[in-house]
């Protein structure tokens, strides 16, 4: 057992939250009309429509163009990916069997049973997927669920979504994921001073090397002041037209960035609350 813990320390420390912490049930929820609702179909509803209220819909006719960040030629930009089977194979077993499934109702168990038999197929479809630009409408369904944070568990305001996708889409983002951050690394496309999201990076690698700069400065004698800044619901605004812009001034383009492109536009998502969805 030990050494299953050693190997995967999210899922034990998962675990251990999920038996410390008392589940905070959702609502009731007052809506619009200041109405209190405690229906489970009208409470997924509300909440629904608040998740998908703060999608950020920008003016870009006043857009500039993002600086060009990549300075190599077309051919060395991130143009296209190959899918290769071995590694497909290897993401399929590499699944985690405690995950739920998306929409698609195929719990991740399943698939590593049938690694074998759908490595190959599986490649052939994520290949022509990237090839031809399109993203299957499968894999941008969602179903969320609602967590509560802080403050009063009457607004609907007060809940983040977190969304349930199918695991082949996660798996193929994945892959994909790799190689941009193979182009951005090889290409020295990242601001050393940026600590999510790179392996051995993270927010402890931040306040470590932050505390030592401060550490430093004290013992120097000089003076210090931090500001700190906290961005509401800044991963659900970021506008995709500029989040293009960037990815192709970061040198990811052509096919990469068309089936990225695609892969954004017309989601779907529904609130499942107490084995209850919302319309889509």
């Amino acid at each position: 057992m030990t050494e299953n813990i050693k190997k995967d320390t999210k899922s034990f420390y998962a675990y251990v939250r999920s038996r410390s912490k008392t589940k905070v049930k959702v609502g009731p929820l007052v809506d619009e009309s200041g109405s209190t609702i405690s229906d489970s179909k009208h409470m997924a509803e509300v909440l629904n429509n608040y998740f998908s209220s703060v999608f950020t819909r920008e003016d870009v006719s006043k857009m500039v163009e993002a600086p060009m960040i990549f300075k190599g030629t077309d051919s060395e930009a991130l143009n296209n990916i190959t899918i290769d089977v071995a590694v497909v194979k290897k993401k399929i077993e590499a699944l985690r069997s405690d995950k739920a499934p998306g929409p698609d109702e195929v719990p991740p168990r399943v698939l590593r049973h049938l690694a074998e038999e759908l490595c190959y197929p599986l490649s052939v479809i994520l290949q022509k997927s990237i090839d031809e630009g399109v993203a299957p409408e499968d894999w941008k369904q969602a179903n969320v669920s609602p967590i509560f944070k802080k403050g009063s568990k009457s607004q609907a305001s007060n809940y983040r979504p977190v969304s349930l996708t199918c695991q082949l889409c996660k798996l193929g983002e994945s892959i994909i994921r790799e190689e941009i951050i193979g182009h951005l690394d090889k290409n020295n496309l990242i601001n050393p001073s940026q600590h999510g999201f790179g392996k051995g990076r993270s927010c402890l690698t931040n306040l470590l090397e932050f505390l030592d700069k401060v550490t430093q400065a004290v013992d120097a004698g000089d003076n210090i002041d931090v500001i700190y800044l906290d961005f509401a619901k800044a991963f659900d605004m970021v506008p995709h037209i500029r989040l293009m812009k960037k990815l192709e001034a970061h040198g990811i383009r052509h096919k990469v960035a068309k089936w990225i492109e695609a892969w954004l536009q017309n989601r779907k998502q529904r609130v499942c609350l107490d084995g209850v969805f919302s319309t889509w």
